[in-house]
């Protein structure tokens, strides 16, 4: 295990031993020292940058598990597939196991990053001018780095359960096997050491934003968000008394998850929640609306929810936006446009991503009700229907009844059959039927969506090879469902459970519960699991929460989508399109065997 362990989690101390690599390719001097490194706040914001690279890039959705740090969330999930193969396709096959090095991938990347924080942190305050205009940068940076090594831990436990804490100092190259031969720690101990490191930077970060620069840095506001979904992951079935890790203890017999169901832990959700959204210093936050509709949509305000659910992810870092990261963008769009025969530039792309019938049928009606429980739903016939996208509002078109009278959040992320392309300066209506312009028949390759469907969430409405200013992270929005979820599991009869809800909803642009008609829900668990199936689609969050909820051995089993093979009317019949291989081993990720059979102290997984 020592040289495997060094290179997981002491390869970047090497790194900077050498002078930070790839960031110190940038400065002339190509002789700098280790002590020079730190001396200058130049080379200091790089070797930060450096410690913030480990964060996963959702851009690199669609290559899951090679490269960006992210796995397979979205196509793994069952929201949607995608056409492309990858490691994705061994997940859903159940063709992976602890030698796959996809596992492996992560599990040393997480730790180089937390190795890289704590080599920072130990070296940072050698800088000498990192004190500008009063600004104590050296204070900052360090508890940024901190931060961000708390963080890491909590991708690593959310992945692969409860992991090994390397504690503060960083780990030297030369280390003697007994300083790097450790077993895992509990689920308890992991949760509440991120919780305290995180609580430690809050007060020494700025609460938010003060200038531009520190967009996509680590603040307080984004140290506070990172706690409750640690605390979210701690208090769901998955870790919260699961007596199907019974068995999961180290060799001295040490439980790593709790057998104990534990109410507490979401009472400390709730009160974590509740904190971030009362504080004062946060008040800058807000959901996301818009006064008024682009040119060419009338200014309704069905229309105005439609471009406020679509442009919040479009408007750079706007009031609900707490944490999101840069990078490029092109590589996801090309997923979400339609291989439109025919056409070029940013209205053809890869048709990559397809949303499930799942997803599809999970948007509310317009009269915010499930489409089961909506009497003026019918899947069946179809009819003369106007969505709500600019300049196109003269000439309403026949698409299928299942599109019709859907909610705006609906009409945000999902391109249907019958559906105007999002750029408004194109005439392009999509068709995926199979002769449609761009059908599975009309293809010569295989981009074309495997579900009739692709997403157009996070695609900006110029089309694929158009900039975005980021991929958020973590949205307001997220903390409200994280709160009336605390709620919902420790004390039901809070109101704030309906207050919150209701706000996305009203955003939203559908009903909301306890008003005109619409009754507040017996089942308000099922209600609360509903919306945030909606309103956080695509954002790589349900693969986690099936999981953490225990419900994936019902609903990642298979992908339904429409007949791709047929043209209307057949091809609106839903079908399986992928089954899948779902078992209870795979709550959890693997630890890669390389790390057991270096240090036998490991244990693995539950059915690994």
């Amino acid at each position: 295990m020592k040289k495997i362990l060094i290179y997981t989690v002491g390869a970047l101390l090497l790194v900077s031993n050498s002078g930070c690599k790839k960031f110190l390719n940038q400065v002339p001097d190509d002789r700098l020292t280790f002590d020079q490194l730190y001396q200058r706040k130049s080379t200091v914001d790089q070797a930060l940058a450096n410690v913030y690279s480990t964060l996963p890039d959702q851009n690199q959705d669609r290559s899951a598990s090679a490269s960006g740090n992210i796995g397979p969330w979205t196509a793994a999930s069952d929201e949607a597939d995608y056409t492309l193969p990858n490691f994705t396709e061994s997940v859903n096959s159940g063709a992976w196991d602890a030698t796959s090095a996809n596992v492996n991938y992560h599990w040393q990347t997480y730790y180089r990053g937390i190795q890289a924080a704590s080599s920072f942190m130990a070296n940072v305050t050698r800088c000498t001018d990192c004190n500008i205009g009063g600004i104590d940068l050296v204070n900052r940076y360090y508890n940024e780095a901190r931060a961000l090594r708390a963080i890491y831990y909590y991708y690593l436990i959310r992945q692969y359960g409860p992991v090994i804490l390397l504690g503060n100092d960083p780990i030297a190259s030369d280390a003697p096997l007994e300083v790097i031969s450790k077993p895992r720690n509990s689920m308890d101990e992991c949760v509440d050491y991120i919780v305290s490191e995180l609580d430690a930077t809050i007060s020494r970060l700025p609460a938010v934003p003060q200038a531009n620069e520190d967009y996509g840095h680590i603040t307080a506001s984004v140290a506070e968000a990172y706690k409750i979904k640690t605390l979210l992951t701690a208090a769901r079935p998955l870790f919260n008394g699961n007596t199907d890790y019974a068995n999961l203890r180290n060799q001295d017999g040490k439980q790593l998850i709790s057998q104990t169901y534990n109410v507490a832990k979401w009472t400390r959700l709730a009160t974590a929640a509740k904190a971030f959204l009362n504080n004062p210093n946060y008040s800058s936050y807000a959901l996301y609306t818009v006064a008024s509709t682009p040119s060419g949509l009338p200014n309704t305000a069905f229309n105005r929810a439609f471009i406020a659910t679509r442009d919040v992810f479009l408007t750079g870092w706007n009031s609900e936006i707490i944490f999101g990261r840069g990078g490029d963008v092109t590589f996801y769009q090309y997923s979400l446009a339609p291989n439109h025969n025919g056409a070029s530039g940013g209205d053809k792309g890869g048709s990559f991503l397809s949303p499930s019938q799942q997803l599809v049928d999970a948007f509310f009606t317009a009269n915010g009700l499930p489409i089961e429980n909506d009497p003026t739903y019918t899947a069946n016939g179809t009819s003369n229907f106007q969505a709500p996208d600019p300049n196109d509002q003269s000439a309403p078109r026949m698409v299928s009844n299942m599109y019709v009278n859907r909610e705006p959040r609906f009409y945000a992320d999902i391109t249907y059959t019958g559906r105007k392309w999002i750029n408004p300066q194109s005439n392009i209506i999509t068709d995926f039927t199979n002769s449609g312009n761009a059908g599975k028949g009309a293809i010569a390759n295989n981009d074309y969506t495997k579900t009739g469907y692709t997403s157009r969430k996070h695609l900006t409405v110029a089309g694929w090879t158009s900039g975005r200013a980021l991929f958020t992270s973590i949205r307001l929005a997220e903390i409200y469902l994280d709160y009336i979820e605390a709620l919902q599991e420790s004390n039901p009869s809070d109101p704030d459970i309906l207050i919150y809800l209701n706000r996305i909803r009203t955003r939203a642009g559908i009903p909301v519960y306890g008003s005109g008609g619409l009754p507040i829900p017996t089942d308000m668990r099922d209600a609360i699991r509903r919306e945030r199936r909606v309103e956080l689609a695509f954002e790589l969050d349900r693969y986690f929460y099936t999981r953490e909820w225990k419900i994936a051995e019902t609903t990642d089993t298979q992908i339904r989508g429409l007949n791709i093979s047929q043209n209307a009317p057949a091809f609106y019949t839903p079908v399986v399109t992928e089954n899948r291989v779902f078992q209870k081993k795979h709550y959890l990720w693997p630890i890669p065997n390389g790390e057991i059979q270096k240090v036998p102290v490991i244990v693995q997984n539950t059915g690994w």
